[in-house]
C-alpha cells in the first residue's frame, strides 16, 4: 500500500505538471488534476466546467475524492488524447463499468480507494500496450474473467482482498510484471490460473497465504518473488521453469529443491536424463553431409521443446491460450525428415542452442553433445540453521542414535515399572526417581521422533521439511525436548540436594525432607519445565526454525532473553551438583577416622569418589560443550553450524537420559531388591529369586551356628562417630 510519503511525493509531482500544463491549450496536451474535490460524479461535463479542452486532456488526476461514487467512463472516450489516468483516495468508488476503447492511454491506476472488483480493461485497445495497470490497496475480492485481457508492461494487485485467482484469470493477456504482493487472504490459485499469459517474465506472490504454486503459464519466468509466505509448502520443480533466472523465496529447502532437482522431482528428473540420452544419440547420427547441407540453409539458433511446446505468437497477433497450440511429440523434433533431408546447402558448423522446458541448455556441435545445467539464484540461501542435509546429516549420527533412543527407552521404563509397582515403600529418593525417568522417557521420545522422520525422509528431507517443520509434529518434539530438559535437570538438582541434606544431617532423622516437601518442590518444577517449553509455542523463539525442532534462532531480544535463560539455569544447575557432591565426599571421607581398619575406610571412600566421579563426569560431558557453544552462538560468535551442532544437540546432550536411569537406579542395591521382589509376585523366574535370595545371605556366624561360641557384640556402639554414620548412609545413597 502507498505510504504516506510516497503519496505526497506522487502529489508533489502531479502539481508541478499542473503549473507547467494548467490552462495550456497547447498541441503538447493538458493536465488536469483535481484536488480534495466533493464531486459524486467523473463527466465529461465536470471537466469541461473546469476549464479544460477534452481533446487537449492526456493526464486526469483525481486526488483525495470523499465523494465520489460514479464514472461515466463512456465520457472517457471524449479525451481521445488520455495518456494518464489516475484515483486516489476514493473510498466510496466501489465499482467502474467496462472501460471503453482508449487507444492512447498508457497508464491507469486506482489506488486506496474502495474498489471491490477489477475493472474490466479488455476493451482499451487491442493493439498498443499498456505501461501500468495499478490497483493497489482498494479492497478487490475477485477478478472476473477476462477484466484483465490487456497488454501491459505491468499490473499490480498489491494489498487487497483477493481470496482466488480462477482459471484462466488472465487468458488472451500478455503481462510481463504482475503482482499479488500484500493479498494476505489468497490461499488458492488455479492449476490454470495464469495459463495462456505467454509473456509473463516477473511474479510477485509475496505477503500472501497461498500453499501450493501452478506452473501453467510460468514457462518464461525469469523473476519470482515469494517472500514472507511460510504457508507455501511445495516449490515446483526447476524443469517447470524454462528462463527461471532469480527466485526470491521465503524456505531455505525450497532453494535446497533447485539445487538439487535429482531429488526434489526424481520422475521428473528421469524425464530430463532420457530426453538427454535421446538428444545425445540424434545427435550422434547426423552425418557430415547433412549438417553441411544445414549450416548454409540458416545461421539462427535451433530451439525445440521437449513436451508441450508452444509456437510464440506474432508481437502484434491475438493471444491464445496454451490450450489452443498444437502439440509437437519427440518424433517430430528427433525426425530425420523435413529440413535435414531437403536442405542441400552446406556444412553445419554453428553451435545448436537448445533450450527445453526442463531448465537445462543443450549445446550440441558436429555431433559433440554436452550438457550444462542452468543456475538460479535463489534466496534465502541454505545456511547454519537450514542446510541441505537430512535431519540426522551424518550415517553415523543417524545409527548411532538408535543406541541411545534404545537405552533411553527401555531403562527409563523399566525404572517407572518398578518404582511405580512398589506401593509399600514410597520414600522420597523413589518418588523424585520417577519424575526423573518420565522426563528422561521424554528425551527418549523427542529422539524417536527426529530418527523416524529421517528414516522415512531419508535423501530428500526438503521435500517434507514443510510438512515436518511447520507442523504439529515438530511443536510436540521441541516441547518434548525443552521440558524434558529442564524437568531433568531440576530433578536432578532436587536429588542432589536431598542425598547431600540426608548424609549432612544422618543421626537427625526428624530434619528429613518429607514426602510432601518433595512433593511441592517438584510442582514447582514441572510449573516451571512446561512454562520454559511452552514459550516458543506462543511467539517466544520458535520451534520451526531449523529441523531438530529446538529454539536456536534469535531474532529478537526476547528470542535472546529466553535462550539465555535456558543457558542460565542448566549452568545453575551444574554447579550446584558439583559443589554439593563436593561436601558429601568431604563429609564421607573428612577427619581421618577408620572403622574396621583405614584399608577398609579408605576402600569405601574411593568407591564413593569413583561414583560422585562418574555422576559429575556424565553430566559435564552432557551439558558443558552444549552450553558453550550455545553461549557463544548467543554472543554472535557461533562456533559450530547447525549440522556439527547436530552431534551435541543429537547425541551428547541426551547421554544424561539413557545414563540416569542407570547411574541413579538399576546399579543401586535398592533397585535390585525392588526388582526381584516384582518378579517374586508374578510368581515367575523362581530360579532367578532363589539365586538373589542365595547372593544376598550373609554368612553364619555365632548367632546362626549354635556350635560356634558367640562372642558379646553390643547391639549400639556408642563410640562411632557422626562422620562413620554419614559415610553408612553415603554408601546406601550413592
Amino acid at each position: 500500500m502507498f505510504s504516506y510519503w510516497s503519496q505526497r511525493i506522487l502529489f508533489m509531482c502531479v502539481v508541478l505538471l499542473v503549473g507547467r500544463s494548467v490552462h495550456s491549450q497547447a498541441a503538447s496536451g493538458v493536465s488536469v488534476v483535481l484536488v480534495q474535490t466533493n464531486i459524486t460524479r467523473l463527466t465529461a461535463r465536470t471537466i469541461h466546467a473546469a476549464g479544460y479542452h477534452l481533446h487537449h486532456v492526456e493526464h486526469l488526476s483525481i486526488i483525495d475524492a470523499p465523494k465520489l461514487e460514479h464514472i461515466v467512463v463512456e465520457d472517457l472516450s471524449k479525451m481521445p488524447n488520455l495518456k494518464s489516468f489516475f484515483i486516489t483516495q476514493a473510498p466510496r468508488l466501489h465499482r467502474l463499468a467496462p472501460l471503453p476503447s482508449l487507444p492512447e492511454l498508457r497508464t491507469f491506476i486506482i489506488t486506496t480507494s474502495g474498489l471491490l472488483e477489477v475493472p474490466n480493461l479488455s476493451h482499451v485497445h487491442d493493439h498498443n500496450r499498456v505501461n501500468m495497470s495499478d490497483l493497489e490497496g482498494n479492497h478487490i475480492q475477485r477478478i472476473p474473467t477476462h477484466a484483465l485481457r490487456v497488454r501491459a508492461d505491468q499490473v499490480s494487485l498489491n494489498y487487497n482482498l483477493i481470496e482466488e485467482v480462477p482459471a484462466h484469470a488472465f487468458k488472451n493477456s500478455q503481462i510481463s510484471k504482475l503482482s499479488f504482493r500484500g493479498n494476505a487472504k489468497l490461499k488458492q490459485l488455479d492449476d490454470l490460473a495464469f495459463a495462456g499469459n505467454l509473456l509473463l517474465r516477473h511474479l510477485d506472490l509475496s505477503n500472501t497465504a497461498i500453499t501450493s504454486l501452478p506452473t501453467k503459464g510460468l514457462e518464461k519466468l525469469e523473476i519470482l518473488r515469494i517472500e514472507k509466505t511460510p504457508s507455501l509448502k511445495y516449490i515446483p520443480s526447476i524443469y517447470e521453469f524454462q528462463n527461471l533466472q532469480k527466485a526470491f523465496l521465503t524456505h531455505h529447502f525450497h532453494c535446497c529443491a533447485f539445487a538439487f532437482p535429482e531429488r526434489h522431482n526424481p520422475m521428473r528428473h528421469a524425464l530430463y536424463e532420457t530426453q538427454k540420452a535421446m538428444m545425445a544419440q540424434r545427435c550422434q547420427h547426423l552425418s557430415a553431409s547433412q549438417r553441411r547441407k544445414r549450416s548454409l540453409n540458416s545461421n539462427s539458433a535451433f530451439k525445440f521443446d521437449v513436451s508441450n511446446a508452444q509456437d510464440p505468437l506474432p508481437e502484434d497477433s491475438s493471444a491464445t491460450t496454451s490450450e489452443e497450440y498444437d502439440q509437437v511429440t519427440d518424433d517430430d523434433y528427433f525426425s530425420d525428415s523435413g529440413s535435414f533431408e531437403d536442405d542441400e546447402r552446406g556444412d553445419f558448423h554453428e553451435l545448436v542452442n537448445n533450450t527445453i522446458p526442463i531448465g537445462v541448455a543443450y549445446f550440441a556441435s558436429c555431433g559433440n553433445f554436452s550438457m550444462s545445467r542452468r543456475k538460479v539464484e535463489c534466496t534465502p540461501l541454505p545456511d547454519a540453521l537450514n542446510p541441505c542435509e537430512d535431519v540426522m546429516g551424518w550415517f553415523w549420527l543417524r545409527s548411532s542414535v538408535w543406541f541411545v533412543i534404545a537405552a533411553a527407552v527401555v531403562g527409563n521404563i523399566a525404572v517407572l515399572l518398578v518404582l511405580l509397582t512398589n506401593h509399600s515403600e514410597l520414600t522420597v529418593p523413589r518418588f523424585l526417581m520417577c519424575h526423573l525417568a518420565f522426563s528422561d522417557l521424554c528425551t527418549g521420545l523427542y529422539l524417536f521422533m527426529l530418527a523416524a522422520v529421517d528414516l522415512r525422509s531419508y535423501g530428500e528431507f526438503f521435500n517434507y521439511a514443510y510438512s515436518w517443520q511447520y507442523g504439529t509434529g515438530c511443536k510436540i518434539a521441541g516441547f518434548l525436548s525443552v521440558f524434558s530438559g529442564q524437568l531433568s535437570v531440576y530433578t536432578l538438582t532436587i536429588v542432589t540436594l536431598e542425598r547431600w541434606f540426608a548424609i549432612t544431617y544422618a543421626i537427625y532423622l526428624e530434619r528429613r525432607i518429607s514426602l510432601g516437601v518433595a512433593a511441592k518442590i517438584m510442582i514447582c518444577g514441572w510449573i516451571f519445565s512446561i512454562l520454559m517449553a511452552g514459550l516458543p509455542l506462543v511467539g517466544v523463539s520458535d520451534y520451526s526454525s531449523t529441523s531438530i525442532c529446538l529454539p536456536v534462532e534469535s531474532v529478537g531480544v526476547g528470542d535472546a532473553v529466553y535462550q539465555g535463560s535456558l543457558f542460565l539455569t542448566n549452568a545453575v544447575a551444574w554447579v550446584t551438583i558439583v559443589v554439593c557432591y563436593v561436601q558429601i565426599y568431604r563429609s564421607l571421607g573428612g577427619g581421618g577416622e577408620s572403622y574396621g581398619g583405614r584399608g577398609a575406610a579408605a576402600a569405601a571412600e574411593r568407591r564413593i569418589a569413583n561414583k560422585m566421579a562418574l555422576l559429575i563426569g556424565t553430566d559435564l560431558l552432557c551439558w558443558a560443550p552444549v552450553a558453550f557453544f550455545g553461549v557463544t552462538a548467543l554472543a554472535g560468535v557461533p562456533l559450530v553450524d547447525v549440522s556439527h551442532g547436530k552431534v551435541l544437540l543429537v547425541f551428547f546432550y541426551p547421554l544424561n537420559a539413557c545414563a540416569n536411569p542407570f547411574l541413579y537406579a538399576i546399579l543401586t542395591k535398592q533397585y535390585r531388591r525392588d526388582f526381584i521382589t516384582l518378579i517374586a509376585r508374578t510368581g515367575k523366574c523362581n530360579w532367578l529369586v532363589e539365586k538373589y535370595k542365595l547372593a544376598a545371605t550373609p554368612p553364619p556366624t555365632a548367632h546362626t551356628n549354635p556350635s560356634a561360641p558367640a562372642p558379646h557384640v553390643p547391639l549400639i556402639d556408642c563410640n562411632k562417630s557422626q562422620s562413620q554414620v554419614s559415610k553408612e548412609n553415603g554408601e546406601i545413597l550413592l
